[in-house]
């Protein structure tokens, strides 16, 4: 907070100064009003970075800072950064391994770095056969975590499994020239996947990879009555045996052996023989993005109750209450019918609906603050933007909310300003009287004393 503070202060000097001389033009200059000419105002950019740009420490900030958001690269373009870094270096590589490096490190730059760097040590050459053959350029939870996906998405053949040795110890060397039936194969298939996701432990993070990836697989279910008795019967099931599992672990401890067959049944619905070939398959991201989502919309929400001007409106509210029962009325009033960008040209009953607006803006201390947008256009964006929390993603809604256009956003910023400006003013000029009745007090008490 006072990190954030000084920022403020250093960035707004100028400002500062330029409103202290106004101010001073007419009158004497107070000792404050020196103090604060005498700053010095930023000649120099200042760079902050931060991960959740809603976080309500960071409002004074944001609303005098031009935000950019950095989403992360795509693979291919990470890779051919990675052709640059191994061409300086003189590390030996292909396209579509440096690539590859970049899916498994999920366009963590410092990840591949290091996976360069120790390939280049031991004087090898990045290719797919490096890759494969080794752990580099991935962790070992998600190396394994994939692993076991494509084995359930894998439909296998006698001809991939019966060649090697592991394969036959595998099957119970149930055939001494290495052809096997494919029941047996698929049996015996079904206990290494069984016994495979039983040690990993995994299971909450298979499921959930599972369920955002199975209808990307091209299995053959013209009827979708595969896929309908999966989802109604397995992912039912899984759900109901987890959360007893999750409500008494210790009353539950045999309940826990039937967690490992629901991917059993994902993998005879949903397999294919080229299995995640075919680079559809991602890794689960749903649940990390709504609980970034719902801190995001949390933040904007305490952000919006620590701007209550009233003292009671802020002990008497909370988060589920705001979001439930105030957010949607609370957008409706800040959408008034607004044509005219003039406020000169205000007349009746819109001139009572700007005033109106303005009244709610500034006792929640909302305000529209310029910006740029994707495309490099100014555009005018509510702060706090409790606009984002209406809605879905991606989704128009169905009435307009705010005031849309351009120009009557800037006259809407333009008279919250002015009006921020009018009670800072008169801010200062209840401090002054406040201390100089102060100094009075204090004269006269000395007067009193001397006599």
């Amino acid at each position: 907070g006072d990190f954030v503070t000084m920022l403020v202060k250093l960035a707004t000097a100028e400002d500062q100064t330029k409103a202290a001389a106004a101010q001073d033009k007419g009158g004497k200059k107070t000792a404050s009003r020196k103090r604060r000419s005498d700053q010095r105002p930023l000649l120099r950019p200042i760079i902050c970075i931060c991960n959740n740009v809603y976080a309500p420490v960071l409002r004074p900030l944001r609303q005098i800072a031009q935000c950019y958001h950095v989403n992360a690269p795509t693979s291919a373009r990470l890779g051919k950064r990675l052709e640059e870094i191994c061409d300086i270096e003189g590390v030996g590589y292909d396209a579509w391994s440096l690539v590859e490096l970049a899916k498994q490190n999920e366009g963590d730059i410092r990840s591949c770095l290091n996976s360069l760097q120790m390939i280049s040590t031991r004087g090898h050459k990045l290719d797919s056969s490096s890759l494969k053959s080794s752990s580099i350029g991935a962790k070992d939870v998600q190396r394994s975590l994939f692993t076991i996906w494509a084995m359930v998405f894998t439909r296998p053949d006698a001809s991939s499994l019966a060649f090697s040795k592991s394969s036959r110890s595998a099957l119970g060397k149930r055939s001494t020239s290495g052809r096997v039936g494919q029941a047996v194969i698929e049996r015996e298939y079904a206990s290494m996947i069984v016994d495979t996701v039983r040690s990993s432990g995994e299971h909450e993070r298979l499921m959930q990879g599972c369920f955002e990836n199975y209808l990307r697989m091209e299995f053959r279910d013209l009827t979708h009555t595969r896929v309908a008795n999966l989802c109604s019967d397995w992912f039912e099931f899984y759900d109901c045996v987890d959360t007893a599992c999750r409500k008494n672990p210790s009353a539950s401890e045999g309940l826990y052996g039937y967690l490992d067959y629901p991917l059993l049944a994902i993998h005879r619905t949903c397999s294919t023989p080229l299995g995640l070939s075919r680079g559809d398959f991602e890794y689960p991201h749903s649940e990390f993005e709504a609980y970034q989502g719902k801190q995001v919309a949390l933040g904007i929400i305490q952000t919006l109750i620590a701007c209550a001007s009233s003292v009671r409106t802020r002990s008497s509210l909370n988060a589920v209450n705001v979001a439930t029962g105030l957010l949607d009325y609370l957008l409706h009033i800040l959408s008034p019918h607004l044509v005219t960008s003039n406020r000169h040209l205000l007349k009746g009953e819109e001139r009572q609906r700007m005033t109106r607006l303005l009244e709610v803006m500034s006792s929640w201390q909302l305000s529209f603050v310029q910006n740029k947008d994707t495309n490099g256009q100014f555009v005018y964006r509510l702060e706090p933007p409790i606009d984002k929390l209406f809605g879905f993603t991606n989704q128009r809604p169905v009435y307009p909310i705010l005031p849309m256009r351009y120009p009557v956003r800037q006259l809407v910023s333009q008279e919250l300003e002015r009006i921020r400006r009018f009670q800072q003013h008169r801010q200062e000029e209840l401090e002054e009287k406040k201390d100089g009745e102060q100094k009075d007090t204090q004269a006269e008490l000395k007067q009193a004393a001397k006599r």
